[in-house]
């Protein structure tokens, strides 16, 4: 019987989708968590086939728990979110999602996307899949040489730098002198990643950058 974990923080999300796939004669739910902490607490105890994982967890972000998970344990991981930008999904492959589905869908798709993760297949929420190619598509002319950085719009290492340091505190001329920069490429660099975002300022910046797990939450400075 294929074995899984869940990790989900509302906690009557959580007993709903226990009580769905419990039905199920091929799934056993082991263990659930409504925390990124003790969700890898709990899976490194009982080693799931795979782990369901919400993206908005309160102290961290999934996508910082799917990393953790992918790397030092042998579990799948199937994202489980209503989280529907394409910003999302791609970092959530990014990060080592091994499929993506919303809360919405029914549970026969769920278990049939934790099913397909446990046979190394992938399987995106259909109701995202036509939302992802069009963005792809946008980027269908494009040079080769700069694919992945438009293709997934991906932030580069420098606005990520400053970005961190923005969630530590730091202000742009304290950063500046971290970073052996003038105060005006600093904030060009932060200008650049609102844009790519549409974000309007730091403070959604770092929101942003934590959702999609540049960021760790325990670095962020609580105002």
């Amino acid at each position: 019987m294929l074995r899984i974990v869940i990790v989900e923080p509302e906690t009557f999300t959580l007993l709903g989708i226990k009580g769905a796939i419990s039905q199920s004669p091929d799934i056993e739910v082991t263990g659930s968590a409504t925390s990124g902490k003790l969700g890898f607490q709990l899976i490194e105890q009982v080693n799931p086939d795979v782990v369901l994982v919400d993206l908005l967890l309160p102290d961290m972000s999934g996508l910082e728990l799917t990393r953790s998970i992918k790397s030092k344990t042998n579990s799948k991981v199937v994202i489980f979110t209503n989280q529907t930008h394409s910003d999302f999904i791609k970092s959530a492959f990014r990060h080592g999602a091994d499929s993506y589905m919303l809360k919405s869908a029914d549970v026969e798709l769920i278990e049939l996307a934790i099913k397909r993760a446990y046979s190394d297949e992938c399987l995106l929420d259909p109701k995202l899949a036509k939302k992802l190619l069009k963005s792809l598509d946008k980027n269908r002319y494009i040079d080769p040489n700069s694919v992945d950085k438009n293709l997934l719009d991906s932030p580069t290492e420098r606005q990520i730098q400053v970005l961190r340091l923005l969630a530590q505190g730091l202000a742009f001329e304290q950063i500046a002198k971290e970073m052996f920069l003038s105060v005006s490429t600093v904030k060009r660099y932060a200008s650049d990643l609102y844009s790519k975002w549409h974000v309007k300022n730091s403070y959604e910046a770092i929101k942003r950058g934590a959702m999609l797990g540049y960021i760790d939450y325990n670095l962020i400075v609580n105002e």
